[in-house]
């Protein structure tokens, strides 16, 4: 019920409530012109991490789709949709079934890998380079204000956060170091490195 309900309040949110300028969107524009210099570092590095949680979630979902809906085509549509495409799944979809992991086997081989994990690792940290050019809060918080797309995806990110950690909770109950899970998009892939069998 509670990710129906953030899955709701999300959606009033984008549709109703989200600030940003009337007319065109100023960091959406900026976005299809490709103009990337003119985009503030602090709003770059979220909305390319944006693409980054999918991965996140593929891994965990996908190491463990024994559940009544399949996880994968949630999984990809958060590329596009972010949590709104993956909170439907942990509100009816994730719920005991009888029967066996659906992914092929080949992938799990390829999930389960650490060679998998430290790249994700390595992507993550990537993304956080744009941070070197400067951080401004001031600047984020103007750029919140003056772009639906920003106010939007911040509001995301931080529930994509949240689901990512509750998933690690979900799945990996017994991880030693699951307290990880609440760094920032890092911290669950650290958990699934920590796992001894996974």
């Amino acid at each position: 019920m509670k990710f129906l309900i953030v899955w709701l309040l999300l959606l009033a949110y984008a549709v109703f409530f989200a600030p940003g300028s009337e007319g065109s969107d100023p960091v959406l524009d900026n976005v299809f012109a490709g103009n990337w210099a003119a985009i503030d570092p602090l709003v770059l590095t979220v909305f390319n991490s944006l693409g980054i949680f999918p991965l996140i979630f593929l891994t965990i979902l996908l190491r463990n789709d024994q559940q009544k809906w399949p996880a994968w085509p949630f999984s990809l549509a958060a590329f596009a949709g972010g949590a709104f495409a993956l909170l439907p799944w942990f509100a009816y979809g994730d719920r005991p079934a009888e029967r066996g992991l659906r992914t092929p086997k080949w992938l799990l081989i390829v999930l389960r890998s650490k060679v998998w994990l430290i790249f994700l690792l390595i992507f993550i940290f990537g993304n956080l380079l744009t941070l070197l050019q400067g951080v401004s809060f001031t600047s984020y918080a103007e750029a919140f204000q003056e772009s639906s797309l920003v106010s939007v995806m911040t509001v995301d990110w931080f529930i994509l956060w949240w689901l990512s950690v509750y998933a690690i909770h979900r799945f990996y109950p017994d991880a030693q170091r699951k307290g990880l899970a609440w760094i920032p998009i890092a911290g669950p892939v650290l958990v699934l490195l920590s796992l001894k069998k996974s």
